[in-house]
C-alpha cells in the first residue's frame, strides 16, 4: 500500500491545484525579508540587555554595602538575562529549523499521486448541534477527487444526529454516513468510524472546526513518502472576539504551529492534534495490534480500536504510538483548520488542566513502554520530549518566577526597577520578532501581534498553574473527570 502510493509520485500538482507556488495562505516572501529583521531584532535585544545588565552590576557594586542584598541585586538582573538569552536562542532555532521545513513543504507541495487514495474522514460528535452543519458543509468543499465522511453521534441530547443525517447520501465526489451510538467517550467514536471505514487514508476533525478546501490534497502529497505515517495540519483559532481568545491565538501558532514545524524537519511531531490530522489506515491497525486494548468487557457505548481512552490526550496518545513504532509525522502549514477556543478564563482553566494532565498521562506510558521496548528511545524523539516538556514547561517558568521574585526584592531601588522594566521590554521585542517572523510563515494574521505584550502574563499565570496542578494531581492520583 505504502509503496504503490509512493511509486505514483509525479509532478502534476500544478496543474491540479490552485495556488502552487506557496503554502496556502502564507506569504511567499524572500528568503532575507525573513530572516534578516528576525536576526536584527534578536541580535539588537541581546545588545540592550547585556548593557543594561553591565550598567546595573556597576550600581550593584557600588551599594555593596549590604552584602545580601548586593549579591542578589547582582544575581536578579542575570538570572534574567541568562533566561533572555535562553528564549532567543530558542525562538532562533526554532525559527530555522521552521523555515527549512516551510521551503521543504513548498517542494512536497509540488508533487501529487498518480492516482488520489480514498480517504475516510472522521467526525466524531457529541452535543454539536451548533457547530455540525457547518463542519460538514467545510468538508464538503474539499478540493480532492474521492472521499468519505463517518459522523458519529456519541449519544448527543441537542438533536446533533438529527441536523448531521440531513446531509447523509452522495454528494459527488463525497459519501457522507450518520451513525448514532450510545455515549462512549471520542475515543470510542473514533473507533466506532475505524471499524466502518473504506479508505486508505483516515483523516480525524472535530465537529466544532472548518477545514480549508485545499487542505486534504496538500496533506495527503505527504503520503507519497513511505516512511510517514501521519500528518498534522496547522490549528487556528477562528472565533478571536475577546482578549482571551486571541491569545489563545498567539499560543497557537508560537507555542504549537512553530514547534511542529520545526518537529517537522526531522519527521518527528509529536502530536497530531484532533482538529485535523491524518493517517494511514495501516499504521493506525498496526497500532491496534501493538498496543490496542486487552481482553475485558468494555462499557456500554465503547468500542475498542486504535485510539485509546485511558488519558485526557487521546490524540498526543495515538501520535507517540505510531512514533514508537517507527511511523515518521510531519507538519503540513497549509493544511488549516479552524476551530472554537474556550472564551472564558473557567473554560480555558478546564481545557488546559485537561490537556497538562492528559500530557502526564501519555509520557508515562511511554516511558513504561520504553522499559520494555529499548528501541523506543530514539534520540530524536527523546530530544523533541526533552525540549518541549522540561524546558519549556518546567525549567522556564520556574526562572521566571525566581528570576521576578528576586527582582521585585530588590526593585525598590532606582537601578532594580530599571532592570525589571529593562527585561520586560526586551523580552517584548525578542518575542514580537519571533511572532512577526512565525506569522509570514504560517499566513496568519500580524494583527495577532497587538495582543503580545499580555503573552507573557497568560503564559505564567494561566497555562502554568494548570500544569502545575496536573502534575500534582497525577501524583496524588485524583480521579480523572471529562
Amino acid at each position: 500500500m505504502q509503496t504503490a502510493l509512493a511509486a505514483g509520485v509525479t509532478d502534476n500538482l500544478t496543474a491540479g491545484v490552485p495556488g502552487e507556488g506557496s503554502v496556502a495562505g502564507a506569504r511567499d516572501v524572500p528568503r532575507l525579508l525573513v530572516a534578516l529583521p528576525f536576526v536584527a531584532g534578536i541580535s539588537l535585544a541581546t545588545f540592550l540587555f547585556a548593557y543594561l545588565v553591565s550598567r546595573f552590576i556597576h550600581e550593584a557594586i557600588e551599594a555593596a554595602a549590604t552584602p545580601g542584598a548586593g549579591r542578589l541585586a547582582v544575581f536578579a538582573p542575570g538570572l534574567l538575562a541568562v533566561i533572555t538569552a535562553l528564549g532567543g536562542l530558542r525562538w532562533t532555532v526554532l525559527f530555522t529549523l521552521s523555515f527549512a521545513a516551510f521551503q521543504r513543504a513548498r517542494q512536497t507541495a509540488r508533487r501529487a499521486p498518480s492516482t488520489w487514495p480514498l480517504v475516510s474522514i472522521f467526525v466524531p460528535a457529541y452535543n454539536e448541534a451548533e457547530n455540525i452543519e457547518a463542519a460538514i458543509e467545510s468538508l464538503l468543499l474539499l478540493d480532492y477527487p474521492r472521499y468519505e465522511v463517518i459522523v458519529v453521534d456519541d449519544g448527543s441530547t441537542d438533536g446533533t444526529c438529527g441536523r448531521a443525517k440531513r446531509y447523509a447520501g452522495s454528494h459527488g465526489r463525497c459519501a457522507i454516513r450518520v451513525y448514532r451510538k450510545p455515549n462512549g467517550g471520542k475515543w470510542s467514536a473514533h473507533n466506532f468510524a475505524f471499524r466502518r471505514a473504506i479508505g486508505e487514508l483516515v483523516l480525524c476533525l472535530d465537529a466544532d472546526s472548518r477545514v480549508n478546501p485545499l487542505s486534504l490534497r496538500r496533506m495527503v502529497v505527504h503520503m507519497a513518502d513511505p516512511q510517514v505515517a501521519a500528518v498534522a495540519g496547522q490549528i487556528r483559532v477562528r472565533n478571536r472576539h475577546n482578549v482571551l481568545t486571541r491569545l489563545q491565538a498567539m499560543e497557537y501558532l508560537m507555542g504549537n504551529g512553530c514547534a511542529r514545524m520545526a518537529m517537522s524537519l526531522n519527521k518527528t511531531v509529536l502530536i497530531v492534534a484532533g482538529p485535523l490530522g491524518l493517517f494511514r489506515r495501516c499504521a493506525l491497525e498496526e497500532v491496534f495490534l501493538r498496543y490496542g486494548r486487552a481482553d475485558g468487557p468494555l462499557a456500554e457505548g465503547q468500542v475498542d480500536g486504535p485510539f485509546e481512552g485511558d488519558t485526557f490526550a487521546e490524540d498526543f496518545d495515538l501520535s507517540m504510538a505510531v512514533l514508537s513504532l517507527g511511523g515518521r509525522i510531519v507538519y503540513e502549514p497549509a493544511a488549516i483548520s479552524h476551530t472554537r477556543a474556550p472564551d472564558s478564563t473557567l473554560g480555558l482553566l478546564s481545557q488546559r488542566y485537561r490537556w497538562c494532565r492528559g500530557t502526564i498521562q501519555v509520557l508515562r506510558k511511554y516511558f513504561r513502554r520504553a522499559r520494555v521496548q529499548h528501541d523506543l528511545l530514539r534520540p530524536g524523539l527523546l530530544a523533541w520530549l526533552t525540549a518541549t516538556y522540561l524546558f519549556d514547561l518546567a525549567l522556564l517558568p520556574i526562572m521566571y518566577a525566581v528570576g521576578i521574585g528576586m527582582l521585585i526584592v530588590v526593585a525598590t531601588s532606582h537601578i532594580g526597577g530599571l532592570v525589571l522594566v529593562g527585561w520586560a521590554a526586551v523580552a517584548l521585542l525578542v518575542n514580537l520578532n519571533a511572532a512577526a517572523m512565525f506569522a509570514l510563515l504560517q499566513g496568519d494574521s500580524l494583527g495577532l501581534l497587538h495582543i503580545l505584550p499580555l503573552y507573557d502574563i497568560y503564559q505564567n499565570f494561566l497555562v502554568t498553574p494548570a500544569w502545575f496542578i496536573s502534575i500534582v494531581d497525577e501524583v496524588r492520583g485524583a480521579r480523572m473527570r471529562w
